[in-house]
């Protein structure tokens, strides 16, 4: 079945961050900081739920289309009230992230977000700066099979070390034998690839919770020009330079009616170039919180291509 007879498409994408992210867990909680980060349960890995990818996306395609903002980047209508999505059968906002008009119907839209996972997480080092990942991530990426857990660190080409490299607080013994072009994919930056270091799924999660960034803020009294009593507080976010692994899935138009109607008159690339549109925002508008603190700018990157890097 040829690529226009399959009934989705899926958008593959690595996103680098340019500023530190912070996708916060809710409140506040007892800790090491005052305001976690969200993180998937089964390996306590901090990840960026498929909602704040969308709710951003949305918003950004929406800014893109003449009309559409900020009605159809909301959270739609609610029974007895006016405004919210328009809910048109062309309007590439609402059909391809989906829209509620209260009692006036709904529809799930075309695209589907999954979560954003860790792939490669930067690490400080003796050797400089280098990327640390593990084989669970590469297995899922579909690039390596599981290796034995010997305790060492697979080093690339571009980390020069003598035996033993430091990722923080951690030495480990090295191996030489990680390779940038067959356990890396492509449509990472070179410098990150040559950069690589691999380490054991039973390390990789205690590297990345003790080498996230920290950063403590504080409210200002505007009478006295000094820190407001009781307002100061901590909270966590992914560095700068992680590199990030997420999927889209597109549906085709032609499998739907909205209003008895072909949504997008079933065109299929109405609704990926509205993805991608929204995508290119991330770069300057960010997602997540603390944007106002020098926070959440992503780089999506492969979007020049049709479906991402593969």
């Amino acid at each position: 079945m040829s690529n226009s007879q399959q009934p989705y498409e899926i958008l593959r994408y690595f996103a680098l961050a340019v500023d530190p992210i912070h996708v916060g867990a809710g409140g506040y909680r007892l800790g090491r900081v005052d305001m976690s980060i969200v993180r998937e349960p089964g390996t306590n890995l901090p990840k960026i739920p498929g909602t704040s990818i969308a709710g951003a996306c949305r918003t950004y395609a929406a800014m893109q289309v003449d009309g559409k903002f900020p009605g159809c980047a909301g959270q739609g209508q609610a029974k007895g009230s006016s405004g919210g999505h328009c809910g048109a059968p062309d309007c590439p906002v609402c059909v391809t992230f989906g829209f509620s008009k209260g009692e006036s119907g709904s529809f799930q839209g075309l695209a589907q977000f999954s979560d954003a996972h860790l792939a490669f997480f930067p690490v400080h080092s003796l050797a400089g700066s280098v990327w640390v990942t593990c084989p669970s991530i590469l297995n899922g990426l579909g690039l390596a099979e599981l290796i034995p857990d010997d305790g060492t660190a697979r080093v690339a080409t571009g980390v020069k070390t003598h035996g033993r490299l430091n990722l923080g607080w951690l030495m480990l013994n090295t191996r030489n034998d990680f390779s940038a072009d067959k356990g890396t994919p492509p449509g990472i930056p070179d410098e990150i690839r040559n950069r690589a270091v691999l380490v054991s799924d039973r390390l990789f999660g205690h590297i990345v919770n003790d080498n996230l960034e920290v950063r403590t803020s504080v409210s200002i009294n505007p009478a006295t020009g000094a820190a407001a009593e009781g307002a100061l507080f901590t909270y966590e976010a992914l560095p700068r330079a992680t590199v990030l692994a997420f999927e889209i899935t597109v549906s085709d138009p032609r499998y739907y009616r909205i209003q008895d109607k072909e949504p997008l008159e079933n065109d299929r690339q109405k609704a990926l170039s509205a993805v991608k549109n929204g995508l290119r925002y991330f770069e300057a508008l960010g997602v997540g919180g603390m944007s106002s603190r020098g926070m959440g700018r992503l780089r999506v990157l492969g979007l020049q291509q049709a479906g991402g890097p593969q």
